[in-house]
């Protein structure tokens, strides 16, 4: 779906609007104002700023995804060391993302249109919110583990929210999306408008992300003290059979590539970042496996014309010898499209979801099919719209998947990660915590610590208001409840 300008338009409007009443301190400093309404009649209005910020801020860009992105070596840095490279970081990295974006942002956005839509019966709108705000805090408890959840976004009643344990987080994220589904399946009569850039207001469509995200969350938990893999992947099967069935059901927001609108890699590559480019190791993993995938995800490089096999050169994450940007491959075009569709979730993704579950519940045929058909998808997602008009046909994903078969776990996560690539670099970050595949990711050189960080220290802005209730002895090497490496 594209999305005119006026709409554009809007969102840049419901953003001031909301902003009105939003905290700039603290992410529960959320105030009235004299010169702010009280309550915002027009649903759609808050749904536009939900959506979009989620999908500019939280999964199609911001530091959650490029961080992810560098730290799982999807892409580096082609700049001398000290940077997010090497793990250079501090507390105030991700100021915004807990205290603006999530917070006081969608979260408190969401609790909105659910405290008011609540009443009036505005079912639709509200299971949106409760699906969106299933998925941000899945998103805080993944990086920070424990973080405030049932006192959190009480506005004045309560500044100093205790914490809750990721396990009891994760539990009111599958209470929020079975919440949902409830609400979708009443069927109200009341649409939800131009507000929801995922879906146009299609709820069937929402229903079906609800379980695709509730079969991620469960598999989250493989590892999970007090779990089994086989139950999580049970619970996960379960849920996909209501799932998407295709990529057409994906929620992506579609950006319209005007000045201003470019989607969030574009803007941050191409103005910001311009020191990014592939990491060696994902140049590696794909040329080592004759992937014909390459030629989309990289780009060539200058010395490509004078030096034989040098058409793609990846950029050795924290090196201190760094070649010239033109001799190493950028991002591929297709994903620096200024009017690229950023997915929530793919459809790849929950094909291997899918793989993996069957794998668990030693179902190997099954493993199989899910499995190859994830590698189908995604070479048919790139196929054609690469820097080169490639096409990767029938014939040449059958070579492939013959000489790449899945023989184990490893292998599902494996293309899961390469099928990851910049958009779904969280979830290959933590896929990579949970499974410890790729396993022959190795630490970046010039590294300020020894191994790839297992999560996100506590906030500026959280250790500043909330003092007496952050978890103390946090460090960037501390593991999540749910990571047992």
């Amino acid at each position: 779906m594209n999305f005119s300008l006026k709409y554009i338009s809007r969102l840049v409007v419901a953003t001031a609007v909301l902003f009105s009443f939003a905290a700039c301190d603290d992410y529960l400093d959320i105030n009235e104002s004299p010169n702010a309404p009280t309550g915002i009649n027009d649903q759609d209005l808050i749904l536009s700023d939900i959506t979009a910020t989620t999908a500019y801020n939280l999964v199609g860009g911001g530091n959650f995804t490029r961080y992810s992105a560098q730290w799982i070596q999807h892409i580096a840095n082609n700049a001398a060391p000290p940077s997010n490279d090497t793990y250079r970081f501090t507390t105030a990295s991700f100021n915004n993302e807990w205290a603006f974006t999530s917070y006081a942002g969608v979260l408190i956005n969401c609790k909105i249109v659910i405290d008011e839509g609540t009443p009036l019966g505005n079912w639709n709108h509200v299971a949106i919110a409760k699906i969106m705000m299933a998925h941000n805090y899945a998103i805080l408890a993944d990086f920070f583990s424990d973080i405030p959840f049932s006192q959190a976004i009480l506005r004045t009643t309560n500044l100093n929210p205790s914490y809750d344990g990721q396990e009891q987080v994760f539990e009111g994220v599958q209470n929020l999306l079975d919440d949902a589904i409830v609400d979708i399946d009443k069927n109200s009569e009341i649409a939800v408008g131009s507000g929801d850039f995922f879906y146009g207001g299609d709820m069937a469509q929402w229903r079906k992300l609800a379980y695709a995200l509730k079969a991620r969350y469960h598999l989250r938990l493989t590892n999970a003290p007090g779990k089994t893999a086989a139950g999580q992947a049970q619970l996960a099967k379960d849920a996909l059979a209501n799932a998407m069935t295709g990529r057409m059901d994906e929620a992506a927001f579609d950006y319209t590539g005007e000045p201003g609108a470019e989607a969030p890699w574009q803007q941050w590559i191409t103005k910001f970042a311009t020191t990014i480019q592939i990491s060696n190791y994902m140049v590696t993993t794909l040329l080592s496996s004759n992937d014909p995938r390459l030629s989309i995800i990289a780009d060539t490089t200058a010395l490509a014309d004078t030096i034989p096999n040098n058409n793609y050169v990846g950029h050795a994450n924290g090196t201190l010898n760094t070649a010239a940007l033109a001799n190493i491959s950028n991002i591929g075009a297709f994903f620096l499209d200024a009017a690229a569709d950023v997915p929530l979730m793919t459809y790849e993704e929950q094909l291997f979801i899918e793989a993996e579950a069957n794998l668990w519940l030693n179902d190997v045929p099954a493993a199989e099919m899910a499995y190859e058909a994830g590698v189908r998808s995604h070479m048919d997602r790139l196929s054609g719209q690469g820097e080169l008009g490639t096409i990767i046909d029938r014939p040449a994903q059958d070579a492939y998947l013959l000489a790449n078969p899945m023989d184990d776990q490893e292998d599902i996560i494996r293309q899961k990660y390469i099928a990851a690539f910049v958009y779904g670099s969280v979830e290959a970050y933590n896929d990579y915590r949970r499974t410890g595949f790729p396993s022959d990711i190795q630490v970046a050189q010039n590294a300020d610590f020894n191994q790839i960080p297992t999560r996100i220290p506590y906030t500026d802005t959280e250790i500043n208001n909330n003092s007496q209730n952050v978890p103390a002895d946090v460090t960037e090497t501390s593991l999540v409840w749910w990571d047992p490496n």
